[in-house]
């Protein structure tokens, strides 16, 4: 869930809870002025270093962006130095603010660790927040949506995640210990980290689509198509490239060919780039912290197959079959043409 969206919506919260009595009018006055100008209504050391937490995130985002043509050595060599500065900037904001998980959460992602040192550290840092939230009497880790209805008073479990910048950064980090464990091999417990983020209301995610995957990779069938099921209607699972690839790569390896063949012309089809970034390996800026919001339809087919690689990869012969089958190759060449790949 990206700053620009949680921390508005935290300082609106903030705002009104404290100015019960404002009309309709006002508090639509109020949304306006925080979106234009969210500093101003940052009263408390906490708002301001989240908004300082967004400000270098931004910044360093940015700065990705721009190094997008550079040659690999020159690449490698100024992303080691932006990551650095990013660090020095998050180290200092975390040692005035510790309820700054985003801060934190990033900071490991951007050291220069083996993966099991990075998870450890993740699983340190999830561990410390989960805490932190079941010592306020509203959380409730056996409800649904991880909040108790009837301590709410008198909003929704949607509208109590998306206002809490600490509940958003702990799930921020069971979604980064999901991805990193998909990304090592540790299908069980990307599925099991995943789903909670599943249960989460008012987070904007597509965790489901680590599960299916690690799901997929498990040749567990009937899991995934429960998974489905389970899956909150709104985000029209059964239309995401997650499913539609690991669908695809569930059949391949139950030696399903014939439905396989299906599955995978279905993803081409329907996946916007799909047969291109299947059968051409492409970069994707890594997720910090998470997976980024998309511009272009085709960013989500991007993120889907960046995410299986590994699976991919560890499935003999996939992508040679995949380029086998008629039409798919001449698909992967009209949007390569389209989008100048």
């Amino acid at each position: 869930m990206d700053p620009r969206e949680y921390i508005p919506a935290y300082l609106e919260h903030e705002y009104l809870a404290s100015h019960a009595k404002l009309t309709a009018a006002a508090r639509e006055l109020v949304h306006e002025q925080i979106a234009r100008n969210p500093t101003q209504y940052a009263t408390t050391p906490h708002a301001r270093a989240l908004l300082s937490y967004a400000k270098i995130h931004e910044g360093m985002m940015r700065a990705l962006d721009r190094m997008e043509d550079l040659s690999d050595e020159e690449f490698d060599r100024r992303r080691e130095q932006l990551f650095g500065q990013t660090r020095l900037a998050l180290h200092e904001l975390v040692r005035d603010d510790r309820l700054c998980v985003d801060a934190q959460l990033l900071d490991i992602m951007l050291a220069d660790v083996p993966i099991d040192s990075c998870l450890n550290d993740l699983m340190k840092l999830e561990d410390s927040v989960h805490d932190h939230l079941r010592a306020q009497p509203a959380f409730d880790d056996e409800a649904p949506a991880f909040w108790a209805p009837q301590k709410l008073e008198g909003i929704d479990e949607a509208e109590r995640t998306r206002t809490d910048p600490t509940m958003i950064g702990w799930l921020h980090t069971l979604e980064a210990i999901a991805q990193l464990s998909l990304a090592s091999s540790r299908y069980r417990a990307a599925a099991q980290y995943a789903r909670r983020v599943m249960r989460a209301r008012g987070y904007t995610n597509f965790a489901v689509g680590t599960v299916l995957l690690a799901l997929a990779r498990l040749e567990d069938e009937d899991g995934f198509f429960a998974c489905v099921r389970e899956a909150d209607p709104a985000l029209a699972v059964e239309d995401s490239p997650w499913f539609l690839l690991a669908r695809t790569l569930l059949l391949y390896k139950l030696g399903r060919r014939k439905n396989a063949r299906r599955a995978l012309r279905d993803f081409s089809s329907r996946c916007e780039g799909g047969a291109f970034f299947l059968l051409n390996p492409t970069y994707l800026t890594p997720y910090l912290p998470v997976r980024p919001p998309v511009r272009e339809a085709w960013e989500l087919t991007h993120q889907a197959v960046w995410e299986a690689d590994g699976i991919i990869v560890d499935t003999p012969d996939f992508v040679g079959w995949a380029a086998s089958i008629e039409g798919i190759e001449d698909a992967s060449e009209r949007f390569a043409e389209r989008y100048g790949f």
